[in-house]
């Protein structure tokens, strides 16, 4: 007997910065300050001899996104060409600072969705902040501000909805009408009467309708939303959500998932929805929400050779070894969405929104035994549960046409 040797990559190379591109639409890794093989840099980090001198989360803010600008520019474009972004933040009071090298980076802000994971949730020890960005092809895809003339401005330094060719990509919404108030007065519960309104209900219902209220001005409706990420401060108000989403639609909902946060940038929220879809009369959409099956739930909306598939796991931890299950799990979730998807489809960029740190060395070797071409890859946490990963697959159909 003999030891072998095996070609398996490190898990540590779902660190590396890709860039994948689909019908015109760029998708990057997600970025922290971390650089592969490195960790932080010192320009990202604060000098000991001079503690008091920057700001950490500025220093890591500016060093990603010089990332992303490289990343960008290696495909021909830049941060103006951004439709999307997501800003996955480790403190909410971090969040000034974070957003003041935002503005430097972008004189015209592309929708954005930023929710508060709590301190020492990213993969990476010592980062404070990951984004995840989607571009565009400038010369393939025709880029347009849509903004609702029913809705306030926001407060926060972001554009309410980008269309991307047929693509329409929403920032997240909270329920707020950026007044005095914080929370709308629409959202809040009346404090007469306090025990015959669910603050949950409340909340989402006014978010929805805001959600609504963009999709209908853009040129979009619920029929061709593709994908909904739904952020909750307290998983423990998913049932009521949930059954909520389903009695808001008159079919099948819309493809949607319920990720943990542990605070949102509105005080007194509860609930964030991000949603993505197509204008109405899109060709070539398809949609499809699957039973939950083996463990998983596979729902998938796309538009042309592009589809993004949203992936609901559970993991059993109480049997066996944690690790093994989960790397079973999501390699079986990748297979179904892909089969799914049909035709020639393969993920060209995962998202996971993982239950805990130790989770993403099983997650990465799933992906790498699974994927024959490198994947554009995200992590992000899940709060509050330690069941439930959820993955956001992209999937590009070579074939489609």
């Amino acid at each position: 007997m003999s030891l072998q040797a095996t070609d398996r990559s490190s898990v540590e190379s779902i660190l590396d910065e890709r860039v994948a591109v689909s019908d015109g639409l760029i998708f990057l890794s997600g970025l922290t300050a971390a650089d592969p093989g490195v960790g932080i840099p010192p320009e990202a980090t604060m000098s000991t001899e001079f503690p008091y001198y920057g700001s950490e989360i500025q220093k890591q803010t500016t060093h990603l996104l010089e990332k992303a600008v490289r990343l960008l520019n290696s495909r021909g474009v830049g941060l103006q060409d951004v439709v999307k972004t997501q800003v996955f933040i480790t403190d909410c009071r971090l969040f000034d600072a974070f957003d003041q090298v935002w503005k430097r980076f972008f004189p015209v802000p592309p929708p954005r969705t930023t929710v508060g994971v709590g301190a020492d949730r990213l993969a990476v020890p010592g980062t404070l902040v990951s984004v995840d960005l989607i571009a565009a092809l400038p010369d393939t895809v025709d880029v347009r501000p849509l903004e609702s003339p029913r809705l306030p401005k926001p407060l926060a330094n972001y554009t309410a909805c980008v269309g991307a060719g047929d693509w329409l990509f929403l920032a997240g919404q909270l329920p707020t009408d950026f007044g005095a108030t914080g929370l709308a007065p629409g959202a809040q519960v009346n404090p007469l009467f306090p025990h015959h309104v669910s603050p949950i209900v409340a909340q989402a219902n006014y978010t929805l309708g805001i959600c609504d209220t963009l999709l209908t001005d853009a040129g979009g409706d619920w029929d061709n939303v593709l994908r909904v990420e739904v952020f909750l401060k307290d998983l423990r108000d998913a049932p009521v959500f949930e059954r909520l989403w389903r009695e808001r639609f008159d079919g099948a909902p819309p493809p949607c998932v319920i990720i943990g946060v542990d605070e949102l940038l509105t005080g007194g929220a509860i609930i964030e929805i991000d949603v993505i879809a197509v204008r109405s009369g899109a060709p070539s959409v398809h949609r499809a929400v699957g039973n939950r099956a083996e463990g998983h739930r596979i729902s998938i909306g796309g538009s042309g050779a592009t589809s993004l598939a949203l992936a609901e796991i559970d993991v059993d931890h109480t049997v066996g070894d944690r690790s093994q299950n989960v790397e079973a799990a999501v390699r079986g979730a990748l297979a179904a969405a892909a089969t799914q998807a049909g035709g020639s489809a393969h993920p060209i960029k995962v998202h996971a929104y993982l239950p805990d740190n130790a989770d993403v060395f099983p997650f990465g070797r799933a992906l790498l035994d699974s994927q024959d071409q490198p994947v554009a890859v995200t992590t992000s946490p899940n709060i509050g549960t330690s069941s439930s990963i959820v993955l956001e697959i992209v999937l590009h159909d070579t074939e489609s046409k």
